[in-house]
C-alpha cells in the first residue's frame, strides 16, 4: 500500500519536474518572419509582470530573472504581438519570429484633452541639452563598423521561361553562400565642444580591394546624436519630432509601456507627420525613457521618400556610470531603390546593412585643442594592413561563414578584375577626368561652348598622383571654329608639404579670357558644378598670353593663402581704343604686371584625408574669398598701375519648415586710370529665353554695364518640395533676388573708344521663380522659370524686362 511519505515524494518529484522545464536565464532573436533580417528593439515582456527589456541593434536579447520565466510577451510597432511559452531546452537560443502588421501608424482622434503622448515628447524636448551627447565637454569612444550589401532573391519578377528559373536558381545558390559586398572600419573618435570633432580610421578592409581609395563611414550618414533640431541623414535635412514645435506637425502616439530592472518607465511612442502637414518629416518609433527623459532607442526613416536611396536609421542608447545617456550602437540600412543586380532575365533589389558599435566609451575625458585641427576624418598610413588578431580584437562578433566567403570570393574576383583600377577610373571620372594610367584627361578641355567661339574641341593631359605625389605636371590645346584659332596652356605644381599644403605653382596660358571677369584662389569647381553655365553666353573676350608664378599654402588653420607675380599682354576681341594719358596715343594692346595676393578663409571647415586625395566636408559658416593685385608698372613704360581689391562671400543656411537659403556678396574697387579690360563688367546673363545660371545677373544683357567699383547680392531661397508634393509630382520652387550698385569712379570715360561705358549708380535689381525637378532624368533634372527686372534700369516695354530660364540642377552637386 502507497504511505503519505510516497505521496509526498511523487509531489515533489513533479514539482521538481515543473521547475526544471522552466528557466531562469533565456537568450535568443528577435527576426521578421518574411524577411528573416533581426528587428531591433522589440519590447519584451516577462511572465505577465510589467518587468522586461528589449532586443538589441541585432535582434538579440538575453535575460536573467530571480524567479522562473515561463513566458515572454513579444510587441513591436509595425508587427502582431506575439506570446511564447519558455520550456528550458530551448530557452538558450531562441529565435522568435514577428508577422508583420498590416496597418502602421495609424492615426487615431484623441476625442477631448491633450494626447497623452505630448507630455513625454514635451518633456524629452525640455531635457534636449542635458541628454545630448554632443553638450558634452569631451568624450571618445571606438566604433567598429561593418556595412554590407545583399541581393533580395525574393524582389525577382519571374517570367514564363525555364531559363529565367535556372537562373534564379543559380542567383539563390550564389546569396545563401555569401554577400555581394562587405567593408569594415575601425575609427577611433574624439570630441571637444562646440564643434572639435577628430575620426582616426585605424584599420578598414573593403572586400575587392587591396588599397581602397575611399573610405565609406556609417558617421558621415547619420549622426551619433538624435537631438538636433535638424536631423541630417546622407544630404539631406530632417524636421527631428524632438525639437521645439513638433507637437503641432507630428502626429506622436503611445504605443507601449515597458518598465526596467530599475523601475523605469520606457514610453514606446510611434511618430509620423500630421496629415495636411507638408514639411521634411521622418516617421518611426521611438522609446523614451523617464529617468531624465531620455531617448533609449529609436528607429526613423524619411516620410514619402521616393528618391532613389532610401535609408533607416536605429540608435540604441544606454546609461554610462556617470548617469549620462549615450549611444552604443547604429544601424543605418540604405535602399538602392533604382539599382538592380541582373542574373538571365531577372533582375533583383540590393540594399545595404550597415552596423557601427561604440565601445571604449569616456564622457569628459582630458583632451585639449592641439589634439584637432581641420581634418575631421583621416585614414591612418596601415589602415589597410591590420592583421587578423588586430579585427579579431575590435570586432564586436566574429565574421560568419558568409561573411568570410564574401572577403575570399570579391577579393579573388577583385584581383581578376582589377576593382582598384575600376575604382580610381569612377574617382578620377567623379571629379571631371577619364584617367589614363598615370594620367588623367580632363573632361571640360574635351568640349566647350561659347558665343564667340561657338564650338571649341581640345585635348588636354594631367599627371595624377599615380605618377608622383610630390609634383604635378600638364598641358592643354584647344581650337575655336568661330574665331578658327589654336590655344594652349601649360601649369606645374610642387608639393613642398603635405599638412600644410604648401605648393609651388606656375602656368602659362595663351587663350581667351572674359573681359572684366572675376576669378578668385581656391575656387575649386566640380564637373557637375552649375557655375560653368554662365560660359555658354559670353561674348567680350580679350586674348590673353599670360605666366604665372606662386606659392600657396594652408594658414590658421582654416585660410588658404596664395601669393604670386602675373605677367600679361592683353589683345581685345572686339572694336576699342584706349588713349594712352602719357602719350596720348590710342592703344589697342595692353601690358600688366601684377602682383597678387589672395586667400580663401572657410571658418570651421572640416576634411576627410584618405591616403589619397583630401575632400571638403563643409562648414557652417561663411566662405570668404579675397584677391588683391598690384599693377607695378607705369604707363609710360608700356604697363600700369593701380590697386584692385576684390571680395566673395558665400553662405547657405537650414530654416526650419521653410527650406533653404543661400546668398552670394560680390565686391570690387580698382582705382587709376585703366584699360576697358581691367574693369568690372555687370555679369550678366540673359538671353530672351537660355539656361540658367546661377549668381548672375539673368535680365542683364550682356556687358551692359561696366564699373570700377561695384557690389553685388545673389539671394536664392529653396522651398524644396513644401509648396507641393504629391504622389507622382514633387516639383522645388525657387525664389531669387538680386541686386547691384556700381560706378566708374576715377575713370576717365573720354579715355575709351568703341564701348558703351554706362555703369549702374542708381542700383539694379532684378527678381524670379524657378520650379525645378520638373523633368528627373536620374544624372540631373530640369526646371522652368522666369525674372523681371524693374527699378531704375527697368525698360518701358514690360516684356523687354523678363528672362525665361531653364534649369538644370545636378543631384551630384547640391549639399
Amino acid at each position: 500500500m502507497f504511505t503519505k511519505k510516497f505521496f509526498a515524494g511523487i509531489v515533489f518529484l513533479f514539482c521538481l519536474a515543473q521547475l526544471s522545464a522552466q528557466s531562469n536565464d533565456i537568450a535568443g532573436r528577435v527576426l521578421d518572419e518574411n524577411t528573416k533580417k533581426p528587428l531591433a528593439f522589440v519590447n519584451i515582456v516577462i511572465n505577465d509582470s510589467p518587468h522586461g527589456g528589449t532586443s538589441d541593434i541585432d535582434g538579440k536579447f538575453s535575460f536573467h530573472s530571480s524567479m522562473p520565466i515561463e513566458k515572454l510577451r513579444f510587441s513591436y510597432v509595425g508587427y502582431q504581438q506575439k506570446i511564447i511559452t519558455v520550456h528550458q531546452e530551448s530557452g538558450k537560443n531562441l529565435k522568435v519570429f514577428l508577422a508583420p502588421d498590416e496597418i502602421l501608424l495609424d492615426e487615431v482622434l484623441i476625442e477631448a484633452g491633450e494626447n497623452p503622448a505630448h507630455r513625454i515628447i514635451l518633456n524629452a524636448v525640455a531635457n534636449r541639452d542635458s541628454n545630448n551627447p554632443k553638450k558634452l565637454e569631451t568624450f571618445s569612444y571606438t566604433a567598429y563598423d561593418k556595412f554590407i550589401i545583399k541581393i533580395d532573391t525574393s524582389t525577382y519578377v519571374k517570367a514564363d521561361s525555364i531559363e529565367v528559373d535556372s537562373s534564379h536558381l543559380r542567383m539563390r545558390e550564389f546569396v545563401e553562400k555569401q554577400e555581394i559586398f562587405m567593408m569594415e572600419n575601425v575609427t577611433e573618435r574624439k570630441f571637444m565642444a562646440p564643434s572639435r570633432d577628430y575620426e582616426r580610421v585605424t584599420a578598414t578592409r573593403v572586400s575587392g580591394f587591396k588599397d581602397p581609395i575611399f573610405v565609406f563611414l556609417l558617421s558621415q550618414i547619420q549622426s551619433t546624436s538624435f537631438y538636433e533640431e535638424v536631423i541630417h541623414i546622407a544630404d539631406k535635412n530632417y524636421i527631428n519630432p524632438i525639437s521645439k514645435g513638433s507637437t503641432n506637425k507630428y502626429f506622436f502616439s503611445i504605443e507601449d509601456t515597458t518598465f526596467t530592472e530599475q523601475n523605469d518607465s520606457v514610453f514606446i511612442i510611434s511618430f509620423k507627420p500630421r496629415k495636411g502637414k507638408n514639411f521634411d518629416a521622418m516617421q518611426g518609433v521611438l522609446s523614451i525613457n523617464n529617468d531624465g527623459w531620455a531617448i533609449q532607442n529609436v528607429r526613423a526613416w524619411p516620410f514619402n521618400d521616393k528618391s532613389g536611396l532610401s535609408i533607416k536609421i536605429q540608435q540604441m542608447y544606454e546609461r554610462m556610470p556617470e548617469g549620462r545617456w549615450f549611444p552604443v550602437q547604429l544601424n543605418t540600412d540604405i535602399y538602392f531603390n533604382n539599382v538592380e543586380v541582373n542574373s538571365g532575365n531577372s533582375g533583383y533589389k540590393i540594399f545595404g546593412e550597415g552596423r557601427s558599435y561604440l565601445k571604449d566609451i569616456e564622457l569628459n575625458p582630458e583632451l585639449v585643442k592641439s589634439m584637432f585641427s581641420h581634418i575631421e576624418v583621416e585614414v591612418a598610413p596601415d589602415a589597410t594592413h591590420k592583421e587578423a588578431a588586430y579585427w579579431d580584437a575590435k570586432r564586436s562578433d566574429s565574421l560568419n561563414a558568409r561573411e568570410e566567403r564574401t572577403y575570399e570570393f570579391m577579393d579573388s574576383l577583385g584581383k581578376a578584375k582589377n576593382f582598384d583600377k575600376m575604382a580610381s577610373t569612377f574617382e578620377s571620372l567623379f571629379r571631371g577626368n577619364i584617367k589614363w594610367g598615370k594620367f588623367d584627361i580632363p573632361l571640360q578641355k574635351i568640349l566647350g561652348f561659347n558665343d564667340y567661339e561657338g564650338l571649341r574641341l581640345g585635348f588636354g593631359l594631367q599627371t595624377n598622383p599615380e605618377f608622383s605625389e610630390k609634383f604635378s605636371l600638364g598641358a592643354y590645346t584647344a581650337y575655336g571654329f568661330g574665331d578658327q584659332r589654336f590655344k594652349y596652356g601649360f601649369n606645374g605644381d610642387l608639393l613642398l608639404n603635405r599638412y600644410r599644403q604648401l605648393k609651388i605653382k606656375a602656368h602659362y596660358n595663351y587663350d581667351l579670357l572674359e573681359t572684366g571677369g572675376v576669378s578668385f584662389p581656391f575656387s575649386k569647381q566640380s564637373f557637375f558644378d552649375d557655375s560653368y553655365l554662365r560660359e555658354f553666353l559670353i561674348k567680350r573676350f580679350d586674348f590673353n598670353r599670360e605666366a604665372y608664378g606662386g606659392l600657396s599654402f594652408r594658414m590658421l588653420r582654416y585660410m588658404e593663402f596664395e601669393g604670386g607675380l602675373k605677367l600679361q599682354k592683353q589683345e581685345p576681341l572686339y572694336i576699342y581704343a584706349y588713349q594712352n594719358p602719357k602719350s596720348g596715343l590710342w592703344e589697342n594692346t595692353f601690358n600688366f604686371t601684377e602682383m597678387q595676393l589672395g586667400f580663401r578663409y572657410a571658418f570651421r571647415e572640416k576634411f576627410r584625408v584618405t591616403t589619397h586625395s583630401q575632400v571638403s566636408l563643409g562648414t557652417k559658416f561663411p566662405i570668404v574669398w579675397f584677391l588683391y593685385s598690384r599693377g607695378l608698372d607705369d604707363v609710360a613704360d608700356g604697363g600700369f598701375a593701380y590697386n584692385k581689391f576684390e571680395l566673395q562671400i558665400k553662405k547657405s543656411f537650414f530654416i526650419k519648415y521653410i527650406g533653404k537659403s543661400s546668398f552670394l556678396l560680390r565686391a570690387g574697387y580698382i582705382d587709376g586710370d585703366v584699360p576697358y579690360n581691367k574693369l568690372f563688367n555687370g555679369n550678366g546673363s540673359y538671353r530672351a529665353f537660355t539656361l540658367f545660371a546661377p549668381n548672375s545677373f539673368a535680365t542683364m544683357r550682356m556687358n551692359e554695364f561696366v564699373s570700377s567699383r561695384y557690389i553685388a547680392l545673389y539671394y536664392t531661397h529653396n522651398f524644396g518640395k513644401l509648396l507641393l508634393r504629391t504622389n507622382k509630382f514633387e516639383p522645388e520652387f525657387l525664389v531669387a533676388t538680386n541686386i547691384a550698385w556700381g560706378d566708374l569712379d576715377g575713370q576717365d570715360i573720354s579715355k575709351h573708344q568703341g564701348v558703351s561705358m554706362n555703369s549702374m549708380e542708381k542700383g539694379y535689381f532684378e527678381s524670379g521663380l524657378l520650379i525645378n525637378n520638373l523633368l528627373d532624368l536620374k544624372l540631373y533634372n530640369l526646371g522652368l522659370g522666369a525674372f523681371y527686372r524693374y527699378g531704375p534700369y527697368g525698360f518701358d516695354d514690360a516684356m523687354d524686362n523678363f528672362a525665361v530660364k531653364i534649369s538644370i540642377v545636378f543631384p551630384l552637386n547640391q549639399n
